[in-house]
């Protein structure tokens, strides 16, 4: 396996846990305030940080990027996934729609192949398949009827499969500072109207809570976004898995809910499905690093 396809791989496992410290944050604050202000104050607090990290490592005050109408259909698609989801909440129940949204690593396989070109393994599809599995044993939405609020979730999944697949088109030159700071920026300006007309006020108890969730959903979507555009994006979806196993850990950790047994089943086979789509994209590099070496060899050999 290739040096970028590792550090991509890592970048996605580590941009999962941003996602669920930054749920873990937005949970505190849900009962206070409107989804649409949250996003507004989050945004509004991350964007002097990232600006500032921007001009210090490429070393110039001036922040822009070739593509900026990318940057905003990245925003608005964000913003969409984010808002169905909430909404279907009214009629599903969290472990269902969170089932549900899992469906996004699947797309992301098919759509690779679809729109990119990728070559998709067998492999790649079972591991996908058996993460699946592992979430619906983990999270046991239960029979429920069909509503119609699950196609809102599905549409979510979508929107978020589109954003990481998109993420190929991000100039090269743009670093992680600069896309989460054009996703904070056009996060803002989409949903200021909306916060607006139900802005309540801030209460300053809440302004470290507002950091930490500007902090960790910031990092999510710029480590996502490198990622995907380091590395074939049917190669990164398991990865994009380890998100339950990060929920798991994290509800543990900070509220002492221990993992109940099918949780706990459910995070081994994505674990071991993950490692399955691991070892068989690292078997080719290895062979094709040896036949390298043999080549070499037989070029230095004298005639």
């Amino acid at each position: 396996m290739t040096p970028s396809r590792m550090l991509a791989a890592i970048l996605v496992c580590f941009s999962g846990l941003c996602y669920v410290l930054n749920d873990s944050v937005t949970k505190l604050l849900i009962d206070r305030y409107d989804v649409s202000c949250i996003i507004l104050i989050r945004s509004l607090v991350a964007l002097p940080a990232l600006y500032l990290l921007h001009a210090r490592t490429a070393g110039r005050l001036a922040i822009g990027s070739p593509n900026l109408p990318l940057h905003a259909i990245r925003g608005a698609i964000g913003l969409t996934a984010a808002y169905l989801y909430i909404a279907s909440l009214e009629q599903l129940t969290v472990a269902e729609a969170t089932v549900i949204l899992f469906l996004s690593p699947v797309l992301i396989t098919a759509i690779s192949g679809i729109v990119l070109k990728e070559p998709v393994s067998l492999t790649s599809w079972l591991s996908v398949s058996l993460c699946f599995l592992g979430v619906v044993i983990a999270i046991n939405p239960g029979g429920a009827t069909f509503k119609l609020s699950a196609l809102l979730v599905v549409v979510s999944s979508l929107m978020y499969a589109l954003n990481a697949i998109n993420a190929r088109w991000i100039p090269p030159n743009d670093n992680l500072w600069t896309i989460a700071f054009f996703g904070a920026l056009f996060s803002a300006l989409f949903i200021a109207p909306t916060a607006l007309r139900h802005w309540s006020g801030i209460h300053l108890s809440d302004l470290l809570l507002f950091g930490g969730a500007a902090t960790f959903s910031s990092l999510g979507i710029g480590m996502a976004a490198i990622a995907y555009r380091m590395a074939p994006a049917s190669f990164l979806a398991a990865f994009g898995y380890s998100g339950l196993v990060w929920s798991l850990s994290v509800t543990w950790i900070l509220w002492g809910v221990i993992p109940s047994l099918p949780s706990l089943l459910g995070a081994t086979i994505i674990l071991c499905s993950v490692a399955l789509n691991f070892r068989r994209h690292n078997r080719p590099a290895t062979a094709a690093g040896t036949e390298t070496q043999i080549a070499c060899r037989e070029r230095k050999r004298p005639d």
